[in-house]
């Protein structure tokens, strides 16, 4: 079986501090998923400066499937040492998991990684060996469906020291706080907020140090099947839906009104609708039986191609529940994408989409693919 990850990432600034010193990389391609985290020395810009240039440098070397030695060593070499601490400028993990379940984890200065599997820590063996005059922690693994790494920064382990703790959590006590097995989280991102969330809690809300957690669920590849807009002739009505219904692995999504009442017609079933307006920009979610995700049309696809443009950049979704986002996450952590999109024409939208600036349907959900396929999605457009 192909595996892959759900990947949770949350942060926080050190107190009074505009910018994080800790960053995050995420690279997918078809039979790899490889995170980057870096912790910058210290906090605020200088820290958010080395520890982005650490993603940055890794994430362009690992995209043109340069060995990983090389990798480490040009890090290495190009990071700076503090005269005064005797540190590096900033401290990176490295960990690869491969479509066959193979896993890599490399680490420098940082917090080891963990591994949960059946509601249990599993060891991961590390042995170390140097490169440009740095110790490097590496461990080879196999990882299974359900499995759950967690990967966090400094500011994790020593949240609350010299005030909740002596000397900050600690590894033991992060493990004693995840009361709940990390394999039964809902999701990967709810995990990282947890873990974020316990740092403020040591740091009596006043957080001490830049922190950030990364959390991997492992699972097999997902697709997600989205239909907007009606077909150009209502005789493709059946078949449209009958293209969205095919494949039961398969995340169903229906974007906007009307093609909601042609789902619902030909499924003989009922539109709930809701007027809980979570982000004032997107109109609320409905639901249909059958269907994962029901959301409006335009905006909601304007939207969510904003909120896909920021995570490209910070590797982070905004935590709310609108229909955007919810499409957002969706389709950003699919490996396949099928977009059945309704070629039918309304002079009316065009007018509201011309005078609030937004993007025409089939040329948003374009740009979407876009966006999806440098992240190495498979997609597909089906024009009816």
């Amino acid at each position: 079986m192909k595996l892959t990850a759900d990947i949770g990432v949350a942060k926080g600034n050190k107190y009074r501090e505009e910018l994080c010193g800790d960053a995050v990389k995420i690279i997918r391609t078809a039979g790899q998923t490889t995170v980057i985290l870096s912790d910058g020395l210290g906090s605020g810009v200088k820290a958010n400066i080395v520890a982005t240039l650490t993603t940055q440098i890794a994430t362009g070397l690992l995209q043109r499937q340069v060995p990983i030695e090389h990798v480490i060593s040009t890090i290495v070499d190009t990071l700076p040492t503090c005269r005064v601490r005797g540190l590096a400028y900033a401290t990176f993990s490295i960990l690869q998991i491969h479509a066959d379940g193979r896993a890599m984890l490399y680490e420098y200065d940082s917090p080891p990684a963990f591994l949960f599997r059946n509601d249990r820590v599993v060891f991961l063996e590390r042995t170390t060996r140097t490169i440009c005059g740095r110790t490097i922690h590496e461990s080879n693994f196999y990882v299974e469906e359900e499995d759950v790494l967690l990967m966090v920064t400094d500011g994790i382990i020593n949240a609350g020291v010299g005030e909740s703790f002596d000397l900050g959590l600690g590894e033991d006590g992060l493990m004693h706080f995840l009361t709940s097995p990390c394999t039964n989280w809902h999701s990967a991102e709810q995990l990282a907020d947890f873990i974020v969330k316990l740092a403020h809690t040591c740091y009596r809300n006043q957080l001490g140090d830049d922190c950030t957690a990364v959390a991997l669920r492992v699972r097999a590849p997902k697709m997600v099947t989205v239909l907007s807009g009606p077909p150009l002739s209502p005789e493709n009505d059946v078949a449209m839906v009958q293209a969205l219904m095919e494949g039961n692995s398969s995340k169903k999504i229906v974007c906007g009104g009307t093609s909601a009442k042609i789902v619902a017609r030909i499924l003989k079933a009922e539109i709930e609708t809701t007027l809980d307006y979570i982000d004032p920009r997107v109109p609320p979610v409905a639901k249909i039986k059958g269907i994962d995700l029901v959301t409006e049309g335009v905006l909601t696809l304007n939207r969510c191609y904003e909120i896909l443009r920021e995570v490209q950049s910070v590797c982070e979704f905004p935590r709310t529940a609108d229909g955007a986002t919810l499409l957002a996450k969706e389709i950003w952590n699919a490996e396949e994408v099928r977009f059945l999109v309704g070629k039918s024409f309304n002079q009316a939208h065009a007018n509201i989409e011309e005078l609030m600036q937004l993007a025409p349907r089939q040329y948003i959900i374009t740009r979407l693919v876009s966006l999806l396929n440098s992240r190495g999605v498979r997609t597909e457009i089906i024009y009816y």
